[in-house]
Order: C-alpha cells, then sequence, then structure tokens
C-alpha cells in the first residue's frame, strides 16, 4: 500500500489556545501524563499538584508554589495564562514590573517532575527579588488506597471526619523532612511505607526555610534570569539523589526530551507496526478544519490515559480520568465508550482487559483498579451492554473469531456473551422492562433516574441483537432466532416509557409510577440503537425535544433545564449546567442516524471550539452557565460542587460519529472491510489512510 501523502499531526495540532484565570474562578487547570502518572498546575504561575504515580502519590499536596517579594502568585488575585501541549504546559504572569513565565513538563520514563521558571525585569532600572517557592510532601506507596476518588497520601486529610468511622493510619501523620546538605535538596519520606519525593532547583538556594527554598537575585533593565524546579518520586531516596544530579547538569534537557519523546507518540498513533501500541489509528486527510480538530482531540483525550507502570497488576492500560480523581481506576462503561478506538489503537491491550473482568463479577462493581488489581466500585447496571460492546469491537476489527472460544474463567468467551446478554431476563419486572437498580447504579447525580430506565432498555435491544448477528455468522440459527425474537419483544415495553408529545421519556419505579425525566441518556440510546423501529414523527419529536431543551451553541446538557429534578445537583456531568462528553458524541452519531445531518453541520463548529482547552474534560459547561474560553464550552472544575476532572476517555464516541457515520466503515463478521460515506456536507474530498480490518489495512477516499 502507498504511504499517504497527509502528514503526521505535529504537537501544535493539539495545543490549547491561551486560557485565563485567578484563583476561585471555574476553571479546571491542565494537566500532563508521561504514562507512569500524571499531575495538574495548582492555582499559581508555577505550582502543581495532584502528582501521582500509581502505586505512587502526593495527593492533593501542591509542590513548588511561587512568592516574590511577599506576593504568592496563589494568593494574589492576578490573573495567569495558561496554555497546555501534550508535552508541556506553559504559564505566565505580571508581577509588578517583572513578568514570570514557567514551562512545566514531566520526566520521560521517570517519576519526575521539572519546572522552568523564567523572570524577566521590565523596569528600566535594578530590581531586588526575593524568591521563594514552596516544596511539599505527603508522598507515600500504597497498594489499596486508590478506592476512592480521592489519591492517597500521608498527612492529615480534610475529608476525615469523625462521622466518617475511624481516620485511616496514614492521616494522622506526616512525612518526614530532611536537607541534603550536600545538593541542597529537601527529601520528604513516608512513615508508613516506602517512598520518598526529591526537591530541588538548578541553583543553590540562599537558604532553606522549613518547606521553602529562598533565592535572592537582583536583575537589571531588561534582564532576564532562568531558575528550575526538580520533583523526583520513588521508593529509594539514593536513586532519588543520582537523579537529581544527573538533571542538574542540565536541566534544559527534561524539556526537549518531552518534546522528542511525545513526538513520537504521536507518530506511534498513526504508524502501523509501531513499537508503543499493538495497533494504530487511521489516518484523517480533510481540508475541513473543524472536522480536523475534533478527531485529533479526541484521539489525545483517549491516549493521555494510557498508564504503563512497571508495578501495574495488570500492565499497560487505559485509565478513565485525571489527574485528580480515580487515577488508577479503569471503569467498563468508559471503556466501552472508545471501544471501537482501543480495538483499533491497543487490541492486544483491550483483549487482556476484557479477559481480566471477565473473570470478575461485573455485577458487583464498576471496574478495576490497575495497582492493587482488584475491583472498585458498586455495579453499574450498564455493564452488561458496555462489556458485549467492548467484545464485539475487538472482534469486528481484528477478526479474531477464535478468541470466541478461548476458556476464560470456567467459560468460554462467547458463553459469556451469551450470559450476559440474557442477564436482563433476572432482572425484569412484572412490567415488562429489566429494573437496572437505583441512582447509584446509574447516572448518580440525577435523583429520579432509576429502576426501568429506556437508555439501557434499548441498549438490551441492541446487544441482543449484536449477539444474533454473531450467532448468525457461526450457524446457530435456532439461537440466532430466539435473540432476536426477545429484542423485539422487548421494543414495545420500551415505547411504554415515552412521553407523547414530549421527545423524551419516564422512568418507570418498583410501584407502576412513571416519572418524566427530561435526559439526554434516554435520547441519545434511543435513537442510536432502536432508531429503526421507532415512527419517524416520534423521532421528530425526541429531535426538536434535544434542539430545544438540550443542545446548546458549543455543548449540550446532559438534563433539560425544564425537569423536575435540576435541584439535584450541580454536578455537570449529568445535570443541566453541562454535560459528560461521552452523550455529546452519541448525540452526534443519533444524529447522523436519524438523517439530521443539518443539525450537526450546524453544530459542528460549536464542538471544535470545545476542543481548544486540551483533551475533553469529564464534563463541560453550557454557556448559560459559564463564560465560554474561546467560543467554546469551558471545562469544569474539580473543585464542589462540580466534582469533574479535567481528562476523560469517554469520548471515543467523536472517533466512531467520523469514522463510522461519516466515512460509513464496516467491519464485518467476516470478508473486506466496507465504507459508504456521507461526507457531502463536511469534506467530499475527505480520505482516511490505513484503516485496520481483519489483519489488513484499507484506504478510504473519492473515488478517481
Amino acid at each position: 500500500m502507498a504511504k499517504p501523502k497527509v502528514r503526521i499531526p505535529k504537537l501544535r495540532d493539539f495545543q490549547s489556545v491561551e486560557m485565563v484565570a485567578v484563583t476561585g474562578d471555574k476553571f479546571n487547570h491542565p494537566g500532563l501524563t508521561n504514562f507512569l502518572g500524571s499531575l495538574q498546575c495548582a492555582s499559581c504561575v508555577m505550582g502543581i499538584q495532584h502528582l501521582t504515580f500509581p502505586p505512587f502519590s502526593q495527593g492533593d499536596i501542591e509542590l513548588g508554589m511561587l512568592t516574590i517579594n511577599d506576593v504568592c502568585i496563589m494568593t494574589s488575585g492576578l490573573p495567569v495564562t495558561y496554555r497546555w501541549r501534550p508535552d508541556r504546559i506553559d504559564r505566565t504572569v505580571r508581577v509588578g514590573d517583572i513578568d514570570v513565565s514557567t514551562t512545566t513538563v514531566m520526566g520521560v520514563g521517570s517519576q519526575t517532575a521539572t519546572i522552568r521558571l523564567k523572570l524577566a525585569n521590565r523596569r528600566k532600572k535594578r530590581q531586588h527579588l526575593e524568591i521563594r517557592v514552596r516544596t511539599g510532601g505527603g508522598v507515600i506507596q500504597s497498594r489499596d488506597g486508590w478506592k476512592t476518588p480521592y489519591s492517597p497520601k500521608e498527612g492529615p486529610a480534610i475529608s476525615v471526619t469523625p462521622w466518617e468511622g475511624a481516620p485511616p493510619p496514614e492521616s494522622l501523620v506526616t512525612n518526614t523532612r530532611h536537607v541534603n546538605e550536600t545538593q541542597k535538596t529537601l527529601v520528604y519520606g513516608s512513615r508508613t511505607s516506602d517512598a520518598y519525593s526529591l526537591q530541588g532547583m538548578s541553583v543553590i538556594p540562599d537558604s532553606i526555610d522549613r518547606s521553602w527554598f529562598d533565592h535572592a537575585l537582583d536583575l537589571g533593565p531588561k534582564e532576564e534570569a532562568t531558575l528550575y524546579y526538580f520533583v523526583a518520586v520513588g521508593s529509594d531516596p539514593v536513586v532519588l539523589e543520582d537523579q537529581f544530579e544527573s538533571w542538574q547538569a542540565d536541566p534544559s534537557l527534561s524539556i526537549a526530551a518531552s518534546r522528542k519523546d511525545w513526538e513520537k507518540e504521536i507518530e506511534a498513533v498513526f504508524t502501523p507496526g509501531n513499537d508503543r501500541y499493538s495497533g494504530h489509528l487511521p489516518l484523517l486527510d480533510t481540508s475541513n478544519k473543524n472536522l480536523r480538530r475534533l478527531y485529533l482531540n479526541t484521539i489525545i483525550s483517549v491516549i493521555y490515559l494510557k498508564r504503563d507502570h512497571p508495578l501495574s497488576a495488570y500492565g499497560k492500560t487505559y485509565a478513565t480520568i485525571m489527574p485528580r480523581y480515580w487515577v488508577a481506576s479503569c471503569f467498563i462503561n468508559d471503556w466501552s465508550m472508545s471501544a471501537y478506538l482501543l480495538a483499533m489503537l491497543d487490541p492486544e491491550v483491550l483483549r487482556t482487559t476484557i479477559e481480566l473482568w471477565l473473570t470478575r463479577d461485573i455485577y458487583s462493581h464498576f471496574g478495576t483498579d490497575y495497582v492493587s488489581g482488584t475491583n472498585s466500585g458498586n455495579w453499574y447496571s450498564c455493564n452488561d451492554y458496555a462489556m458485549i460492546r467492548l467484545i464485539s469491537a475487538y472482534v469486528r476489527v481484528t477478526g479474531d473469531q477464535a478468541w470466541l472460544d478461548t476458556q476464560v474463567g470456567s467459560r468460554s468467551v462467547l458463553q459469556h456473551v451469551r450470559t450476559m446478554a440474557e442477564h436482563h431476563v433476572e432482572l425484569t419486572t412484572e412490567h415488562g422492562l429489566p429494573d437496572f437498580g437505583d441512582r447509584n447504579s446509574l447516572l448518580e447525580a440525577v435523583g429520579a433516574y432509576t429502576h426501568e430506565v429506556a437508555s439501557l432498555s434499548a441498549a438490551t435491544v441492541w446487544q441482543l441483537r449484536e449477539v444474533a448477528d454473531l450467532l448468525e455468522y457461526r450457524g446457530e440459527l435456532s439461537e440466532t432466532s430466539r435473540y432476536r425474537t426477545m429484542a423485539a419483544d422487548l421494543v414495545p415495553e420500551i415505547q411504554k416509557l415515552y412521553i407523547q408529545g414530549g421527545g423524551y421519556w419516564a422512568c418507570r419505579q418498583p410501584d407502576g409510577e412513571l416519572v418524566p425525566v427530561r435526559h439526554a441518556w434516554d435520547f441519545v440510546h434511543t435513537l442510536n440503537f432502536i432508531h429503526d423501529d421507532l415512527p419517524g414523527n416520534q423521532k421528530e419529536e425526541m429531535i426538536q425535544f434535544f434542539e430545544q431543551e438540550l443542545m446548546s451553541p458549543s455543548w449540550m446538557s446532559a438534563l433539560s433545564p425544564l425537569d423536575e429534578d435540576v435541584g439535584f445537583s450541580r454536578r455537570l456531568d449529568h445535570e443541566w449546567n453541562g454535560s459528560w462528553p461521552g452523550w455529546v458524541a452519541l448525540a452526534t452519531s443519533a444524529l447522523m442516524k436519524n438523517d439530521r445531518i443539518d443539525l450537526l453541520v450546524r453544530w459542528l463548529p460549536g464542538l471544535t471550539r470545545s476542543t481548544k482547552q486540551g483533551p475533553f474534560a469529564q464534563a463541560q459547561f453550557i454557556e448559560k452557565y459559564a463564560d465560554p474560553i474561546a467560543g467554546g464550552a469551558r471545562k469544569g472544575p474539580t473543585e464542589w460542587p462540580y466534582i469533574n476532572d479535567w481528562a476523560a476517555m469517554c469520548v471515543g464516541g467523536f472517533f466512531e460519529t467520523i469514522v463510522y457515520e461519516m466515512f460509513g466503515v464496516e467491519h464485518p463478521w467476516s470478508g473486506d472491510l466496507m465504507a459508504y460515506p456521507h461526507l457531502r456536507h463536511f469534506d467530499q474530498e475527505a480520505s482516511l489512510f490505513n484503516v485496520p480490518h481483519h489483519g489488513d489495512l484499507y484506504d478510504i477516499h473519492p473515488k478517481p
């Protein structure tokens, strides 16, 4: 196959716009990863927080916080400008007549971070500067401390209160702290585990005052000075000291190394046979800048969650969100949202992770954490659908039919599939639909969305039909007929939940009460999974509801602002003030499937503006609730009451809308890849190169 002429994306293709914030704004500070762990900028021109390399963590401790001439940047109210790129974060602020700029990177293959601090005197006379850089401890190594949203740390935890029971022992002690007199570094040590955090400067501080590095500088007119701050985390302080000595010889190399490594990472993503993934992703060639930006931002959102730590209980994996919450957890549902992207990019990791989950009771947890390798959380009632979707995507893309007969635990993969496909029968009530549980099994943040719901009932129809198609291919025709009959029988039962004329659905309670809930989950699942079963006027009503009550210029509400439950929560991933990007992505495919390409064409520029803050967040605000950034939906912050993280992997639906709806790609169980493009309204000349299917590569482009 000829090498495509389109270029591999550059780091600049992913970078954010400049974003300005002061402490207390509705702002989600940018994060970084080096695939061993992650960090997040603090509300400061220099500081970082949430530094984790699971099983190592410094929790929510702030590190490298800057004070200049008694002006603490975090508390000053000064506006800090941020710009993210995959390999680095640049920040600037003006303190009097001093221009302050920093660049933050993570170490390549090491549990380290580097911050370069530049100070420029803009006065016409000499200035004296007192620079203070605050270090921090909290470091711990924990194998079992990743079962809550918060990363572990050693030290007082503000969330531990008497009514929550006995506080964990690591919250009752603080790290040791000592000065390495030879290197003039500060070394924090855990009292409860083998963990240390070494922090130092490129220039020996004039003094070390408890947790502060102090420097006195005199800058002449227009003169500049550069300092570097370094943090290394690990189990052996001698190794950390060696890392610091090597780093101090030329700290600037860390920034160059990060750039080069990320350039190789991006190249690997789009290169068949690369040495970083077990697969690759298609290369998109298009003159439609909105389409290209959406495609690339979806990809960086997923690969930013790749984790490959040598102490992982099950090797390379993908976390769900970062960098503050659940940083070591892998949620089954979120993986399923990016199923086809993962099946192309890293099919071996996808297969081994599916096998891991097949050995667990998926009715008692929502996923696993890769540090302990054990189950996490409570039952998510979407798990059956999510697992079948992951398995289907893997087999359709790779063609690995033999794997379905592989024993995983006590059964073959296909037997597991059948069990999951029929689990809804055990959940079905006297009313005719499965009871999917309380809010904690469903949307969590929407109190009224409980029990018998249209969304997962429609997903059940899809999974029955998908399994039926698979069984038909394998020649099991009697089972094929049975599964299709079960699916057909569910559709009229689902329709009983529809609010005629409203465009939305009700949730049926155990006593039979129908509670109307105007939520996006019902909209996206019914129009993606049973759209061919719905009459045209009903689909028109639903899309009208979406356009009038959910859709915004650059994002959407997950819950209609007219719903009676809008006062339940401000957690914007599932509420009225914003949305989880998974719902937004599924809404784009719903519009394609239901012949409303015109509406998607109108929406696409706004959605693209919402990519200009870096990877998609766990949720982003609608414009009425928070001012947009660069015309796009602002990321929701990690703090209460919003508690949404900076990056999430659930966005694979955008990838699927482009590849499977716009380009019309289909993966039959056997035979060649098929494609039926619908590109007229987007870019008739667009092409996809190196689309993997059953071990072969295909190009999809206009015919000559």
